[in-house]
């Protein structure tokens, strides 16, 4: 006889176990028999592919399957969805797909073809409103109308929603920080560099070229580590060779994401100064999150949902403003009790709002809504 129900969790991309972290506390503390279907690796954006890496005790039912058609979010698939679903018998399905993705759709049709219906939340982190061609347009006309709820990444997320005339329930659920890797540690101040990171994709649109023009009037001992990949990395090499800034510059490649508090407690202040396009805006910016929890005070663009995820625990620029940036360097530069303030701040505002238990806890109130109050098929 079954004593706990039954969530499937549908995540191409939970690939690192700190991602995983709020599942573990939904079965561990709340009650939930957790099954996670998730592909066997993801490109994330970069040039290589990233494979999964399981934690020594996972505690939850994991099911890793090999996706296809993994060069887009909207087009992959897991074609071990349909079995997968028909041997765990779910009570209710959270898919971090798109509601206009084919994977946000096939979990829309088979929660919606069961009888009686199965309880449905997905996950979008669409903020900008776009139009999409069909069938993606009818896909996402279908979730809407069979989603018993949609989380969004940001408010503005819930505005394109309400733009696109999604009659349901959403809400702002935050990415999830693993408290327990990322830890907090005090600014040193004896060091007498002054380290800068950036932590992502090398691409155009992650605003880095306005970072390498901010260190062109700020003292030598503003140093700047680039960590990441993309195809952007050579044209910024040769920027940085024009601006006289190379040798102050470590272009670093991708590290694995359970390394990453390591590497944010070498750096004195971490940056992301994104650049919105016509087809893309800041979605969240889970490096802020992260560097925030260690303790690294963080300057990030008006791009999106930066402003929304730093509030007042880090600073803000105009985007596109590499000499308002410069600004905001030197203010931390000189003022070692801002830096400490904001240092603490930031790990507070992670513990309150981004904490795996905070966003484990939001998620369990969900879905437990969903279940009690399913609309018939």
């Amino acid at each position: 006889m079954k004593t706990k129900p039954n969530l499937l969790i549908v995540w191409h991309a939970a690939l690192f176990p700190s991602y995983r972290k709020p599942f573990w506390l939904l079965q561990q503390d709340y009650g939930w028999n957790v099954h996670l279907l998730t592909s066997k690796s993801w490109r994330q954006a970069l040039p290589e592919y990233t494979r999964f890496q399981k934690a020594p005790e996972e505690p939850i039912s994991l099911h890793i399957h090999r996706a296809w058609f993994k060069f887009h979010g909207a087009f992959h698939v897991l074609p071990a969805f349909p079995w997968i679903f028909h041997r765990i018998q779910p009570d209710a399905v959270f898919a971090i797909e798109e509601p206009f993705s084919f994977m946000g759709w096939l979990c829309a049709y088979w929660t919606q073809r069961r009888i009686p219906r199965i309880p449905l939340i997905l996950y979008s982190y669409q903020d900008i409103y776009k139009r999409y061609p069909p069938p993606f347009q009818w896909m996402e006309n279908y979730v809407f109308r069979h989603a018993d709820r949609i989380m969004v990444s940001s408010a503005l997320g819930g505005m394109v929603l309400q733009q696109k005339a999604y009659r349901g329930l959403w809400d702002v659920l935050p990415t999830a920080v693993n408290l327990e890797r990322f830890t907090y540690r005090r600014p040193h101040f004896q060091n007498p560099l002054f380290t800068l990171g950036y932590v992502g994709r090398l691409t155009e649109e992650k605003g880095i070229e306005d970072l390498l023009w901010s260190l062109v009037d700020l003292d030598d001992a503003v140093r700047l580590r680039l960590v990441g990949d993309g195809p952007a990395r050579h044209r910024l090499e040769v920027r940085a060779r024009e601006l006289g800034v190379r040798e102050r510059i470590a272009f670093i490649n991708p590290v694995s994401h359970e390394d990453l508090p390591a590497l944010y407690h070498d750096f004195d202040a971490l940056v992301l100064p994104s650049r919105t396009t016509p087809c893309w805006r800041e979605q969240f910016g889970r490096v802020l999150v992260e560097a925030m929890a260690c303790g690294v005070p963080v300057i990030g663009s008006d791009s999106g949902a930066i402003p929304e995820v730093i509030g007042d625990a880090g600073l803000i620029f105009p985007e596109g403003n590499s000499a308002a940036l410069e600004d905001k360097i030197l203010l931390l530069l000189r003022d070692q009790k801002l830096r400490a303030d904001l240092s603490l701040r930031g790990r507070v505002r992670v513990e309150h709002q981004y904490s795996a238990e905070c966003v484990a806890r939001r998620l369990h109130q969900h879905l437990s809504e969903v279940c009690a109050h399913a609309r018939p098929a």
